[in-house]
């Protein structure tokens, strides 16, 4: 290859990408309007974080032109970089738009063609995700979808795959372009089960006033087989406290077991395992009261058959690694 005097330039480090800021969201102004709106609210509710968006999403015409403003600054500058971060996966390609602590604004594209790989060549069981959060979608391209609709029960502090929630089919829902779709992912949820051209959408997603757990179902048993935490904060939490347990330092284990009193039974279980690696005795005082009184059944289940792993490794059993 033969770069041209200016890609010449840039690869020796002399000329740096250029920097576009009027195309920066913060001085777009429904989304500038947007974040300072919900600086505003006396109240960080679902309810009203939705009033917002649906405000927003009313009229897209700020989004078409600015899309507009920086394809052409991409056509006119090579070194162009775009104000925007790229997200998605296999199925689907997106920007993130706007982030807020209280909503997440993205672009999405789902391919026709991905959609088909999806259903031609999966392997296993499909899955039935209830998210647990407040979704807006507008179709700007409602490429002739047609939805599956689910519903479940929502989640609660006391959730466990054990007592065998099931999701149930909900009907259908075809759509068309421009159309906004909300859905109230902790006890509704949708698959694509039919579309004729590529999906073009803009979505929202709600950070507030979600469900504590987002729950995954089998697509044939309709069973749920699987959740995860909706908090990211207890994410990060559980992932320190694990980094607090590599190092081994006895001064943690205070840190350590205030975690294993937390709301979340899921948090206050991991830290009870990481605390068992830095102080075992205070670990074993916290698996007793789990096992005698936790609000959590699975939890109870837990700590009684830890309790019993411990006592036989103790003694010389062979450990049971159920």
């Amino acid at each position: 290859m033969i770069p041209r005097p200016d890609l010449q330039a840039y690869l020796a480090g002399t000329q740096s990408r250029t920097d576009h800021p009027a195309l920066h969201w913060r001085v777009q102004p429904a989304l500038a309007g947007l974040h300072d709106a919900l600086d505003g609210l006396t109240e960080r509710s679902g309810t009203a974080v939705r009033a917002l968006v649906e405000n927003l999403f009313a009229e897209t015409g700020w989004l078409t032109c600015w899309i507009e403003r920086m394809a052409q600054t991409a056509a006119a500058d090579p070194f162009f970089d775009l104000p925007l971060v790229a997200n998605g996966n296999k199925h689907q390609r997106g920007l993130v738009l706007f982030s807020h602590d209280c909503v997440t604004l993205t672009l999405n594209v789902l391919s026709i063609d991905a959609l088909a790989a999806k259903k031609t060549h999966r392997r296993g069981p499909g899955a039935i995700i209830f998210t647990g959060g407040l979704t807006l979608q507008k179709f700007l391209k409602g490429g002739g979808a047609l939805l599956q609709l689910w519903s479940a029960a929502a989640p609660d502090a006391l959730f466990s795959l054990a007592d065998g929630h099931c999701c149930a089919p909900a009907g259908y829902r075809a759509i068309k372009d421009g159309e906004i779709l909300t859905t109230d992912g902790r006890t509704q949820s949708y698959v694509i089960s039919h579309a004729v051209s590529d999906i073009v959408v803009l979505q929202a997603d709600i950070r507030v006033d979600r469900a504590p757990l987002l729950v995954e179902y089998d697509a044939q048993s309709l069973l749920a087989v699987g959740a995860s935490s909706t908090n990211d904060g207890a994410s990060r939490s559980q992932m320190l406290l694990s980094f607090l347990s590599m190092l081994g330092r006895a001064g943690d284990a205070d840190v350590l077991e205030r975690y294993t009193h937390d709301d979340a039974f899921y948090l206050r279980w991991h830290a009870t395992r990481e605390l068992l690696g830095v102080d075992a005795g205070r670990a074993m005082e916290r698996l007793r009261a789990m096992e005698r009184g936790d609000p959590h059944p699975e939890i109870r289940d837990v700590a009684r058959c830890a309790i019993s792993m411990l006592a036989g490794q103790a003694a010389g059993a062979t450990p049971c690694h159920a």
